[in-house]
């Protein structure tokens, strides 16, 4: 899941996409990984090559999780400026592109599953341009009227075919 918090005003939009459930699931292994190792820290257990292995295991997967998918995102449509600024800040660092919003075309929602999508700006250039560093899950659209109402485009559906394994 992910919220998509909006401010608005006359002059300026903003959304931020934030992974929350991303977050929770890394919160609830650090709790985990933290009664693991307070037993061992308190000098009541001894560190094993099983335990250390499971700590290790813990580690790379909440990693792994954080970096995939616990960026957080931001979209703001400054029409003051006339410019729309996508940013991303992760483990990884922090992403920011900058485009005009005479360059913006239309709004593309990449339909994955019933409520996972993704958000492309459809540039005239061609290009596209995600909104949000990962795959939205959502139950509601209103992010998506919100950011579709501020650069007075229809947002275009479009089904994701989905591979058969």
């Amino acid at each position: 899941m992910t919220f998509q918090l909006t401010q608005s005003n006359p002059d300026r939009v903003t959304v931020h996409f934030i992974p929350w459930l991303t977050w929770s699931f890394a919160g609830l292994v650090g709790y985990g990984l933290f009664t693991i190792l307070q037993p061992i820290i308190a000098g009541t257990q001894s560190l094993t090559g099983g335990i250390a292995l499971a700590i290790a295991l813990l580690v790379g997967m909440v990693l792994f999780t954080l970096i995939t998918g616990g960026q957080l995102g931001i979209c703001q449509i400054d029409h003051r400026r006339n410019m729309i600024t996508v940013t991303s800040y992760g483990l990884l660092g922090r992403k920011r592109q900058e485009r005009k919003l005479s360059d913006v075309k239309g709004l593309e929602v990449r339909i994955l599953r019933r409520a996972q999508y993704r958000l492309l700006l459809a540039l005239r250039s061609g290009e596209r341009l995600p909104l949000a560093p990962f795959y939205l899950i959502s139950f509601n659209d209103h992010g998506i009227r919100r950011i579709a109402a501020a650069l007075n485009v229809e947002p275009q559906l479009i089904q994701e075919k989905q591979s058969v394994r």
